[in-house]
């Protein structure tokens, strides 16, 4: 097992930049995220609140970047009659509204919204059911999100999640922590810090949500390269949140080194690099 390089704890996730790099994203339409991982794992995630028997009747899609959720849900056996879009970035919640007009985030019960998930802009216990898929790990305060997304749940309401889990991207976050200590004697914060399955587990449970339940499934994608598997990350949006930075230029060798190291390292005796992605899918319920 690969060890997971720790984070210091000086060091900070800033949304600004989330939200700068979903916005880059964004602009690319929609295509892009239908094409990748994040869509076939909210698919999972709707199915498992499908199976709840439970008849929600509002809706919220937390840190969304297309509307398949949203079609799925409203498509589904339930016949839900009201889900709420809830994007990080501006122009993905444009492109979920369908027009390329001015965006209005004041708006009578929107059913597509741009946010802050440490301050959702809706009252106490409005939502039956709350899903959020591969986005709460992008958030800095986790358990400031979690007590928001508490909050806005109507007593007996369901919160189902995927997140990325700490062992995703472990290959690549122990290359380039090795390549930084090489060249600059310290390791710089470039990939978050995911939580564990009993990390997340404990801080439900802490938080007040009632049967507390994560599960996880790993899966290992190949890429030709670290620049392709970065530029990937890239175009979903990924980027390095964190407030301590290395204030230059990496430049070209840096990632060269990187590559070397990843592919002796990692893949010795093959070509595409291996990458492992670990999903935690949990739910909790909102005690009344």
């Amino acid at each position: 097992m690969i060890p997971i390089q720790p984070v210091s704890d000086e060091s900070t996730l800033e949304f600004a930049r989330v939200r700068h790099a979903w916005e880059r994203a964004g602009k690319q339409g929609s295509d892009v995220w239908q094409r990748s991982l994040i869509n076939r794992v909210g698919e999972w995630l709707v199915e498992r609140l499908l199976e709840l028997r439970m008849q929600p009747a509002m809706v919220l899609d937390l840190g969304c970047r297309s509307g398949i959720l949203r079609e799925r849900l409203k498509q589904s056996e339930k016949n839900i009659p009201r889900v709420v879009s809830a994007s990080f970035a501006e122009s993905c919640a444009i492109t979920l509204r369908g027009h390329q007009g001015p965006f209005t985030l004041f708006k009578k019960r929107p059913a597509v919204t741009c946010l802050n998930p440490l301050a959702l802009p809706f009252a106490t216990h409005t939502f039956d059911a709350i899903l959020s898929n591969m986005a709460l790990h992008w958030i800095g305060d986790r358990k400031g999100a979690l007590r928001e997304i508490r909050r806005v749940l109507k007593p007996e309401g369901v919160f189902l999640f995927t997140m990325s889990g700490a062992e995703t991207l472990m290959e690549l976050r122990d290359c380039l922590a090795t390549v930084d200590q090489q060249r600059w004697q310290r390791t710089w914060p470039r990939i978050p810090q995911f939580p564990t399955l009993h990390q997340l587990g404990d801080e439900l449970f802490e938080l007040g949500f009632r049967l507390p339940v994560v599960d996880r499934e790993v899966i290992h994608p190949t890429f030709a390269d670290t620049r392709s598997l970065i530029r990937h990350l890239r175009t979903l949006g990924g980027c390095n949140p964190h407030s301590d930075q290395k204030n230059t230029l990496t430049g070209q060798q840096f990632f060269t080194e990187v590559q070397t190291l990843y592919q002796s390292r990692h893949a010795p005796t093959q070509k595409p690099l291996p990458v492992t992605v670990e999903i935690l899918f949990g739910h909790g319920w909102r005690s009344a």
